[in-house]
Parts: structure tokens; sequence; C-alpha cells
């Protein structure tokens, strides 16, 4: 670590819940190597823990005075501040909470680690805008940023212990006081939760865990939640505003007033604070004001102790460690632990009598630094300390493994009460602390895990019994019996969702919801939920994997008519599709049973199903997503481009009439690209087949509900091709058209279209050998059919539409909307082409015929108009009467022979046909 002012510093500062802690983590994995300090070691592990989740555990160290994690080619080390290593060359280093320079007892470390710690590369200080002056002042060279809060922080007033909100967290001074409101809770709401800074990380952990997990609704805490892990807290109410700082009883300060109450609102989330009764008097007016608004009094100064003691004597340390600092900006640090143990050991006659020996100064000073975890006072801390000393300065320089080994055993026994485990815990803490130091006790791997072991069984042990005394477990369903209150009961989830604990079915798991067995009480309802969400977290879990993860088979569309249409895994519903940018992009919302996953899941879960949707799409409405891209890509021509929008708002089919403006508009070469997009372009409809199919109309129907917000309509039975009566909207997205009294699928009626116009085509063709009754020199140049004096027109087959059930009203009215209409006795079934009507009113438009001639063309259908005045005159009189037969006539040049419209699919025969006339 570097102390050149040459390289950036930057300090960040702000209130809490700034994300001052997540930008320091960013920087320090944005360089090649770096180390953050951190204020406690609960905190230095949950940054460790996100630390190695982005760079792996080969590269990053956990350094606390208990425990100590050190790969190799480790490049990034998280620890305490006192156990940051200053020598170590880094990158980046990062120093958090850094105005507790001002506190007494360890002021003095955070001050040093300011002054002298740097990085290579980049220094960030990270702290409250309280310390900004003295940045300015002993650190000149540092950018100083702010940051504001994310969220708001209001404060609530006073209330009842029975009154407070769920998810609100006590905050009391005394192990007294926190055991006092946790009995109380645990009478009115069934348990809280217990955080204080006497427990080991691993209790204090466990705890939390409870109260994350909604076991319970309150957390009942020293100032240890000040600094640390971030909870789910809404609320902070103080049962105290004084607490006893070591040497005197005293008001909280602003500062720390608002350090507490900023755990309430985490992130996005808005928090407030208040109290339980009036302790103090409560809240004066202007600290209400002061923490709301996030103004504290500037520090005036931090502690300060020299750093660097020369070991020449006893006398020499001494005198050095009273050195007074320079600046003004410091003040000497008040005598904290290390010192009174030194002080106190500076009387003893064997250390007095080697306080002119370098090493055994330098080793005395290194003892002293072993923190007083027991918080037994410096008088009994130095006993230890001295004896630690003695093996320290003889023989090997090596610590008893014998006193190391019978201390660890004798602390070994996890019965006892709460007071008696957190003693022994402590205990074991300073085991640990020894363990760690590889040069004062020999095989010091082997005696760490030990001591770490049993740290963990005796938290352990002290979670339980909290749990037992804070934690109302009298629900029978949650018990074996007296004997066995803290055992987990079994819970098994069988095949049809019944779920069991110990045995006796609580409720159902559907999916992702549960639902309360609904033979239990009212009143077990709350602890009966709780216990499902407790227990069934895991299984959720493994659900929502198995569903982000999961092939489309255990995926489908609830398509079911009346409701809206919904996305389901096993048959359970998981999501609603709503409206969406287009129509086959839908937008997916998450059924509310999955909103209890982790926001991770709930997004993992969300792009499977779009990329469900997407794969069904493209395999059962594969044209109408492709129709859509063909609409939104830029290189696509623009009348192409509406033509194609339109048919994707109408879920892929569209009734002709109402695009025949852009039909028509559409240039020579531009039609052939909706013909590649395999669209039939019909006398009545434009749509394409495979949209046709069942299971492309189901997810049509539901693309259309979720676009319009709407229910599912009815949809006609599959296969069907001609239906009498059902939902209009059903009808129209499966493609059935309107016909007469019924309605029929438009590719059939297509089909029969396509029948008539053959039928009409090859009436028009000259004969290939003579008709009986007729005469080859006779024409009639009033229509397109051949002549006949006795059967005018053309016949069209009925065999079709009698095969898909249509009565003669309707297969009339069908022809009739196809632009044919009946000639002479209806009986004779005898048809001609009249063009469609609305078309046959449009002014008619100058076309060329296939030799350049210019001729005047019906906009409907593309045929010659007859001539007016001899022609009309030769016209029947009446619907249904035989016209008489002209006298014989010149035959007519062939141009003024009506051709067959344009649109029409048989305009290319007919064009061969009339070339070989020419012929």
């Amino acid at each position: 670590m570097t102390s050149s002012s040459s390289q950036p510093v930057k300090a960040v500062l702000g209130p809490t819940n700034t994300g001052k802690t997540h930008l320091a983590v960013e920087r320090l994995t944005a360089h090649s190597s770096g180390m953050i300090g951190f204020p406690l070691r609960l905190l230095a592990r949950e940054v460790y823990d996100r630390v190695v989740a982005i760079k792996g555990s080969a590269q990053v160290a956990l350094v606390t005075g208990e425990e100590r994690i050190i790969p190799p080619d480790a490049r990034y080390l998280l620890g305490t501040m006192e156990a940051l290593p200053l020598t170590r060359d880094v990158a980046f280093v990062g120093i958090d909470e850094a105005q507790l320079g001002a506190d007494p007892e360890r002021g003095h470390v955070f001050t040093d680690r300011l002054l002298r710690a740097r990085g290579r590369e980049e220094t960030m200080i990270l702290g409250s805008a309280s310390i900004r002056g003295l940045v300015k002042n002993l650190v000149p060279e540092a950018e100083i940023v702010s940051r504001p809060r994310f969220s708001t922080l209001s404060y609530a007033g006073s209330s009842k212990l029975s009154r407070l909100p769920k998810r609100s967290a006590i905050v009391a001074f005394s192990a007294e006081e926190v055991y006092a409101i946790a009995e109380m809770l645990r009478r009115f709401s069934g348990g809280a939760a217990v955080v204080m800074g006497a427990l080991s990380p691993r209790t204090r952990n466990a705890q939390v865990a409870m109260f994350e997990a909604g076991e319970v609704d309150y957390l009942v805490a020293t100032d240890a939640i000040g600094m640390g892990l971030n909870l789910d807290v809404q609320h902070v109410a103080f049962a105290s505003l004084q607490k006893f700082d070591g040497r005197r009883l005293r008001r909280l300060t602003i500062a720390e007033m608002a350090q507490i109450a900023g755990r309430a609102g985490r992130h996005q989330q808005d928090g407030s604070f208040g109290t339980v009764g009036q302790p103090q008097g409560g809240f004066t007016p202007e600290e209400v004001a002061a923490i709301e608004g996030h103004h504290f009094p500037p520090l005036a100064s931090l502690f300060w102790r020299n750093p660097t003691p020369r070991f020449g004597s006893l006398d020499q340390l001494l005198s050095d460690l009273a050195q007074p600092p320079t600046n003004p900006a410091l003040r000497p640090a008040p005598e904290a632990v290390d010192i009174a143990v030194l002080k106190h050991l500076a009387g003893d006659l064997e250390v007095r009598a080697r306080g002119g020996d370098f090493d055994a100064v330098q080793r005395l000073w290194d003892i002293c630094g072993l923190p007083d975890f027991e918080q037994l006072g410096a008088e009994h801390h130095s006993r230890t300390i001295l004896k630690l000393w003695q093996w320290r300065t003889s023989g090997d320089g090596m610590i008893d493994p014998d006193w190391f080994a019978k201390r660890l055993a004798r602390l070994n026994d996890t019965d006892g009460d709460i007071d008696q485990l957190a003693s022994r815990i402590a205990a074991v803490r300073t085991l640990c602390f020894i363990a760690q130091r590889g040069d004062w006790i020999a095989g010091a791997a082997g005696w760490t895990e030990q001591a770490q072991a049993l740290e963990s069984r005796l938290s352990d042990a002290l979670h339980a019994a909290l749990s037992q005394r804070f934690v109302d477990r009298r629900l029978a369903l949650l018990l074996r019996d007296a004997g066995q209150r803290h055992a987990a009961l079994p819970v098994a989830v069988g095949q049809d969702g019944t779920v069991a604990v110990d045995g006796e079915a609580i409720g159902t798991l559907n999916g992702f919801q549960f639902k309360v067995d609904p033979v239990a009480k009212a009143s077990d309802h709350r602890m009966l939920l709780a216990a499902a969400e407790k227990h069934l977290r895991a299984e959720l879990a493994r659900r929502a994997a198995a569903l982000a993860e999961g092939d489309d088979s255990a995926l489908s569309l609830i398509a079911e008519p009346g409701t809206q249409p919904r996305l389901a895994w096993h048959g359970n519903p998981v999501a609603t599709l709503a409206k969406g940018p287009t129509l086959v992009q839908p937008s997916v919302q998450i059924d509310p049973s999955l909103r209890r996953l982790e926001p991770v899941q709930v997004q993992a879960i969300t792009e499977r199903l779009h990329r469900f949707i997407a794969t069904q799409l493209a395999r059962h409405a594969g044209p109408l997503a492709a129709m859509g891209e063909a609409a939104g890509d830029l290189f696509t021509p623009p009348r192409v481009r509406a033509l194609l929008a339109a048919l994707t708002d109408n879920s892929g089919m569209i009734g002709r009439a109402t695009v025949e403006d852009q039909l028509n508009a559409l240039a020579p070469d531009e039609r052939p690209q909706l013909r590649k997009l395999g669209f039939t372009i019909g006398s009545l409809d434009i749509f394409h087949p495979t949209l046709l199919k069942p299971e492309a109309v189901r997810w049509r129907a539901a693309l259309v509900a979720a676009q319009q917000g709407g229910a599912i309509p009815a949809l006609p039975p599959h296969g069907a091709v001609l239906q009498k009566a059902g939902s209009q909207a059903g009808l129209a997205i499966a493609g059935f058209r309107r016909c007469a009294n019924g309605w029929l699928r438009i590719d059939m009626a297509e089909k029969l279209a396509r029948q008539a116009h053959a039928a009409r085509m090859q009436a028009a063709a000259p004969p290939t050998a003579p008709i009986a009754g007729g005469d080859d020199d006779q024409h009639d140049d009033t229509g397109d059919e051949a002549p006949h004096a006795t059967s005018p027109g053309f016949l069209i087959d009925p065999a079709l539409a009698t095969s898909l059930g249509l009565d003669e009203d309707t297969r009339r009215a069908l022809l009739g909307s196809f632009g044919f209409r009946t000639v002479g006795d209806p009986a004779l079934q005898r048809w001609r082409w009249s063009g469609l009507r609305k078309a046959a009113d449009k002014r008619p438009r100058r076309q060329k015929d296939r030799k350049g001639t210019e001729v005047a063309s019906s906009a409907a259908n593309g045929e010659t108009r007859r001539p007016p005045a001899k022609q009309a005159k030769d016209k029947r009189s009446k619907r249904g009467k035989v016209r008489t037969a002209p006298p014989p006539t010149p035959r007519p040049e062939r141009q003024t022979r009506r051709s067959p419209s344009p649109h029409s699919p048989f305009a290319g025969l007919a064009a061969m046909l009339a070339d070989a006339r020419k012929d």
C-alpha cells in the first residue's frame, strides 16, 4: 500500500442507504487488486461473499481478528479495519465508515487508515457527511462526492409496543432491556428475533434470517444494527435514547440516532422511525428535523494515536503512545484497552525487568492487541496477556498447546442459558484470534479449525436458546413435544400438492400457490401460512429453477372462453398475457403467487415464458410472426409494410374490400412479396392457410385478447368448416365469413370461388368439337359465356358446396358475394359473371391489352366494358327470361371480349387462351 498523494483519492459522503458500499465494491472489482476495511467482522463477511460471487473464491481473501481465509493467489482482500495489512501493495483501497475516527475506543485506527492507507491507482473514503470538513483538512487532495439517500426517512411519532407495525426493529441499549422487550413481543405477536453485539456472527445471521424469512415480524436489537447487514426493516422504534458508553450514561448523539434510524427503508423503499412510549422525553423537534433532513453537526476532530511507536524500551513505547498529534484537527485518543493493559503490566516486576529488551517490548505490545472479547476489564484481561507474553518470550516463542487445548475443552459445552452460551462464545473468540496467528502457536491451522467449529456449535445452541425463549411455538402442529421444542418438523409435498407437516396436512401447493387446509381453525391460519412459507421456500426455489430451465413440454397456453389468456406450468397458471408493443409481442404478467420468489428467479421465469411464446408462435403461427417482422423491416417497401401492418393487426387475415385500395396500389414487383410469405389473395379475403389450423387459432385468439385487454371468445370446434351459430368474435378470429344464415371458413369460401371462376373460364373457352343444337358462328357479345339459344350462362357444379354442408340459399348468397348472378330459370343453375358490386361503382380506368391497345376496364375485375347502345337493347328486360339471339353478325374483334379480373387466379389462363384464339 502506497502513501503517495499523487494517486486519486475520492471521498464519497452521505447518509445511510446511499449505495456507498455498493459503489466501493464496484470500484474494487474493476481493478486488478484491492482491499476494503470495514468496521465489523459481519459486514466484512457479507461483502466477502459478494466479491467471491463476482471474482471466485480463489482470488478473494477475508481477514478479521478471528477468521482468516487467504488463498495463495488472492488479489482482493476484505477485512476489519484493525486487520487491514498496511504493507500490502494493491491498486485500490477502500475505507468504510470513516466517521468512526471520532469513536473513543477504535477511532484512532480509522484515523490512521484515513491518513496512511492508499492504493496505487485509487483510494475511496466512505462515510457520513459530518466528516466533510475534516477530510478537506486532513486529505486536501481528496475529491469529495456527495450522494443522496435513495429513500425517504420520516418520523412516525410514539407508539405502544403492541401497536407497532410489522417489519419493525425495536432498539434498546442493554441486554436486560432487549430481553424484556422480546418477552413482551412473544406474548403480543408470537415472538421476535434478537440481535446484539455480544452475539457471534453466526448466531446473529441465524436470528436475522428468521426475521427475513417472516417467521417473526419483529426484531429487537442494540445499536449493533446501526452498521452491518441490510435488513428488511420498515420502521425503527427507539425504546431508549441514552446508553452507557463505557464511562458514563449519556444521550445518543444526532449522528448515532440517524445511523440507527437509517436502517428503516432500504434502497427505494421509504422508512420511518419513532419511539416506544416516551423514553427520556422522546425526540426533540430539532433532532427529528436533523434526522429527516440528514443534517448533522460536523465533527470537530478525530482521535489519533501514534501508529508507529518505538520499542527501544518500555518507557519509550509508553512515551510514543502518549505523543500528542500536531494537527489541530486531531486529538489524542482516550486510553483504550490495549494501552490500559500495557500500563497495568508495566508495574509487573518481570515485565519491568525486561523493559529494555527490544524483542520483549515489541512482543508485549503485539500481544496487547488481543481484543477483550469477554469484556472483563483491563486487570482481568492483563492476566491472559501476561501469560501469553511469557510463552512468547521464552523457549521456542510459542504458546503452550496444552493450555490452549484445555481452554478449548473447557468451553466445549452447548448446555446452559443465553448468558452462559454468549460468555462461552466470547471466550472461544479469544482462542480463535490466537489460533489465527501462526507466529504465536504451532499448528495454527488445526487449532483454527477446532476453535471455529466450536464457535459454530455454540452459536447454533445460542440461536436455539434465543428462539426457544423469545419465539412462541405453542401451536401443536409446530411442536413434537416439550423436550423437542426447537426440533425441525418434517415437511413433505405429495404428488397431488398436499403439504404435510409431521404427517398432518396443512394445505395444498398447486404450482406456486399455497392454500391453507379449509378445515383448519381461523386462528391457526397465520401460523400455518408462516410455517408453509418457511418450509416451502426451498421447494418454491426448486420449482422456480425447474420452470426457468425446463423444456416446453411442461408449459401450455390456457385459452378458455371468457377468461384472460394465461400460461400454465404443469397445468397451474403462472402468468397472464397482456398488451404488448405489438400483437405478436405480448407482455407477460407474472402470477402473484410467484412474487415471493427472488427477483432473479422471477426475471428468469419471465424470460423463459417469453421464449416459450416465441417458440410456440414460430411453430403454430409462424406466418403471423413473419409478417410482423416484415412490417417492421425498413427494407420492406412502404406499401407492402402498410398492408402487412393491417394484416398483423387483424391477426393475419383481413377482408379484401378493407384493403382493396392498398392492394391495387401495389407495384407489379411488390405483389410477389406477399405470395412469397405464403398469403392467399382471395376473392373476398387475404389470409394464410397455416393460420386457420386449430392451434394457430388458439394462439391468435389469445394474442388478440391480450392486446385488447379482454377475454378469449368462444371458438368453433376443431376441424369445423361451417357453423350455423356461435360467437361472432370467435368465428372471425377462427377465419369464418358470414354467408346467408351461416358462417363458412374463408379457405373453403375461396375454394368455392376458384371452382366458380374455373367454370366461368371453361365456358368462355372455344369448344373443341361441335355442340349439338349450337352454332359455332353465333356468339353473345354481351357476356363471357359461349352462346347458346336455350341455356344462357354457365353451370357451376354444386357438389363441392354440398360436401361442405351448404344449403341452396347459402350457396347462392356466397356465389353472389363472389360477383356471380343467376341467369334464366333458377332451377337450371345457370350463372353469369357480373363483378363485385363495390368495385363496379368505381370510375373505369384505362388499361392496355396484351397487344398494347388501351381499353376501358372495370375497376373491379379488369373486364372491357360493353358497347353502350346496341348491346343494351339486346339484354333481357326481365331477370330469368332468355334473350333472343341476334342475327348473325361478323365476329367482333377479340380485344372487345370481356377478360377475367386481373385479381382472379385464372387471369393468366385467360390470357393464354386469348392468344391461342388470335393465332
